[in-house]
């Protein structure tokens, strides 16, 4: 165990932090907030980049033999932790109490600057690893309450966040019961520098997983949780209708030519024209029906009136849609196509009626885009004859 701690002291494990948090910097801030960008995958990159800041200027006052600064440095980087975990909870969709990871950053590093020659030193610098340790480990309350919490590639986050918290509390437990000299400290300081440079890694796996799943996805967990609540409103609508045979039916509306948008635009701009096509849909559709946003980031819709005013219903939308103006200029002009199934014709089963109107949809932008398609029973017809033909 000594020849181990005397190996890891005599690595430069300041460099290797520094590499890591430039390296995370860049990948958060160049791939995970341009990708998705949200409060979450910001407050990401402001917690990698006072990491970066920190570790770079431990570093640079290592060189320049300044301890002063060397412990200030050292004291913003126990900041970073309570960022990340705010990037969760904006994550989450709840309040994210950013300040506290800037205010115990700033805390920290006064503090120990304030005790950098003082034999208190190591005591005081277990005190607030604790602390950042803790603040880190609050993230294990918001991972059970996460809609990816059993996607993989977060347990390694997950792991290594329990190991960070015990790293602290056992740093903590043996400065108050063995009290060790300053030597001592020098022997252990290096334990928890690789604590931080694996807690870093681990989590820059887990934000990197969680932004490309939310770009794939297209849906944030509040929009999940309305998904879930707009289906099992529209299975209890769904089953009044069905003993007086009540016609409604299930519309699915999508953007056209998404994924040009990304090419040309960019994830900000096609972000606002998605914000504002879901907000156009439940406009029209008011209180006369249910509305959710599907993972595939399309809009369901149930109705329940006559067909007539289903079809009126349907061209409005589709014409406010090719209407919308948006802060970003694009190089297109807004369009989505729509799939519309009835109750007459695709029964009063939710989820046969959302894929059957998601069918008709899929016939539309082929069919061109920006138009609408009603599936009759030639048409079901034909979709369940390609399934089996699959």
């Amino acid at each position: 165990m000594n020849d181990l701690l005397s190996l890891l002291s005599a690595s430069d494990l300041g460099i290797w932090q520094a590499f890591f948090t430039a390296m995370a910097t860049c990948v958060t801030g160049g791939i995970a907030f341009l990708a998705s960008p949200s409060r979450a995958t910001l407050y990401w990159t402001y917690a990698f980049t006072l990491s970066m800041l920190s570790t770079f200027g431990v570093v640079a006052a290592q060189t320049a033999d300044n301890e002063v600064a060397r412990t200030f440095a050292l004291g913003l980087l126990l900041g970073s932790p309570a960022l990340l975990w705010s990037g969760f909870r904006a994550h989450r969709g709840v309040r994210t109490l950013v300040w506290v990871g800037p205010a115990f950053a700033l805390a920290s590093a006064t503090i120990l600057a304030l005790v950098a020659a003082s034999p208190a030193f190591g005591s005081t610098y277990r005190a607030l690893y604790l602390l950042t340790a803790i603040s880190g480990g609050l993230f294990l309350w918001e991972w059970v309450r996460m809609p990816e919490r059993r996607d993989p590639v977060i347990w390694p986050f997950g792991i290594a966040t329990v190991l960070f918290v015990a790293l602290g509390v056992s740093g903590a437990a043996v400065s108050l019961v063995f009290r060790p000299v300053d030597q001592d400290f020098e022997v252990s300081r290096p334990l928890t520098s690789l604590g931080m440079l694996v807690y870093i890694v681990a989590a820059l796996v887990a934000i990197l997983g969680l932004s490309v799943g939310r770009t794939r996805r297209r849906n944030t967990p509040a929009q999940e949780a309305d998904y879930r609540a707009f289906r099992e409103a529209a299975r209890e609508r769904l089953a009044r209708a069905l003993p007086a045979s009540e016609i409604c039916g299930v519309l699915c509306l999508r953007l056209d030519d998404l994924r040009e948008a990304f090419a040309t635009t960019g994830a900000a701009q096609v972000a606002q024209l998605t914000t504002s096509f879901h907000d156009t849909v439940r406009s029209a559709v008011g209180a006369s029906g249910l509305v959710g946003v599907t993972p595939e980031g399309d809009v369901a819709v149930l109705v329940a009136r006559p067909e007539g005013a289903t079809r009126d219903l349907v061209r409005r939308i589709l014409r406010q849609i090719g209407d919308l103006t948006l802060d970003a200029r694009l190089p297109f002009q807004p369009s989505a196509s729509a799939g519309w199934c009835s109750t007459t014709v695709g029964g009063y089963d939710l989820g046969a009626l959302l894929f059957i109107a998601r069918g008709a949809a899929e016939v539309a932008q082929e069919r061109g885009g920006d138009r609408w398609e009603r599936a009759d029973g030639s048409f079901i017809e034909r979709l369940v004859t390609g399934l089996e033909a699959q």
